[in-house]
């Protein structure tokens, strides 16, 4: 599996250092590339340089929320085609299911679980 993943570029736009530093870490466990985008404003911007295998997109952000973040993607045609997976802190079943409801592929509540993180991310794009 870790060979498959090698090849890999996660867009990770978290604002939050320490959940960034998290993901990160996990993803680079398996030689997984990330981009880090600190903001919506700076995801739209990374896009324009880069296609992801996967966009993991925390839903609360300041300015651009997450939610912008998805719209955007969807209304672009380079960018539609972009797997996005809804990450935030604020879990509940409501806002599983609207993330799931805009088009996102999967939510991961937070904290993540470390143990099975990039196995489920593996899931979700399988």
């Amino acid at each position: 599996m870790k060979r498959d993943l090698a090849n890999w570029t996660v867009l990770l736009v978290e604002d939050e250092v320490d959940a960034q530093d998290v993901v990160t870490s996990l993803l680079h466990q398996y030689d997984i590339s990330v981009a880090h985008a600190y903001s919506g404003e700076d995801a739209l911007m990374l896009l324009e340089s880069t296609h992801p295998t996967v966009a993991i997109i925390d839903l609360a952000l300041p300015a651009m929320d997450g939610w912008q973040v998805l719209a955007a993607m969807q209304s672009d045609p380079e960018w539609a085609s972009i797997p996005a997976i809804a990450m935030t802190a604020y879990h509940s079943t409501h806002v599983a299911q609207e993330a799931i409801k805009a088009g996102f592929v999967a939510y991961f509540p937070k904290p993540i679980n470390a143990h099975t993180f990039v196995q489920d991310l593996v899931s979700v794009l399988s």
